[in-house]
């Protein structure tokens, strides 16, 4: 599936697609953007079919029901970022360099798709009990990232540059840094005065996060790795 980026007028205009699929992407686009601007509470499902340019029979032919749409939301959005980090050269054999690209990816992927922030900040608001209740195999789609941090850190600890540390809490911080300064952009905004999506804030941002990560899995006497390449 694509990311949030991709919008139904560009898969309209795949030939090889038949057209039920490229009306349940569009319906899957428009279901996005409608629980990312208004939440599973708010959102409406005659604007979800009316945006799609379809009708509400369809969203339940495809979907079952306003919830399993949202679950189906929420798996694309997870697919997009999955299938995006697929496509990235993580070379183990140079776990500096993969490391950073990791990093950089991450933090860009957070500012390029809104809505990914949106209803994940939904999702937690609400304790995440609809990802609880998901059928799916969310688990095993989110492991994959984890299995390719802990060969960049294997990697990293066999050459001696790298300390060994667990990838999934190093995963965590590596979101986490990216992750709130997106979320919170607009309070940031108004209690300092700053603009944190301006290129050069952003640049910024991604020098820190990089310094902050390498030199916390800088092994001994390879700090210089944070600012190294």
């Amino acid at each position: 599936m694509a990311n949030t980026k991709t919008t139904s007028a560009q898969t309209a205009l795949d030939p090889g697609q038949r057209s039920p699929e490229r009306r349940k992407r569009s319906l899957l686009d428009s279901a996005i953007l409608e629980f990312s601007t208004y939440g599973i509470g708010g959102a409406r499902v005659d604007r979800i079919a009316q945006r799609a340019r379809t009708n509400k029979a369809m969203v339940y032919h495809y979907f079952g029901s306003k919830e399993d749409l949202y679950l189906a939301a929420m798996e694309d959005l997870y697919s997009g970022i999955r299938e995006a980090e697929e496509r990235l050269d993580l070379d183990p054999a140079d776990p500096v360099g993969a490391m950073k690209a990791l990093i950089s990816f991450t933090f860009r992927y957070y500012i390029d798709n809104p809505a990914f922030i949106r209803m994940i900040n939904t999702e937690n608001l609400h304790g995440a009990v609809h990802l609880q209740a998901a059928t799916g195999n969310m688990a095993g789609l989110n492991s994959s990232i984890v299995n390719k941090v802990s060969k960049i850190v294997e990697s990293g600890v066999a050459q001696g540059i790298f300390r060994r540390v667990d990838p999934l809490d190093l995963y965590i911080s590596i979101s986490a840094l990216g992750f709130t300064y997106v979320s919170n952009r607009h309070t940031l905004k108004i209690l300092f005065g700053r603009e944190l999506l301006a290129e050069d804030a952003v640049e910024a941002r991604l020098s820190t996060i990089t310094e902050m990560i390498m030199r916390y899995l800088a092994a001994d006497g390879h700090h210089h790795l944070a600012i190294d390449r």
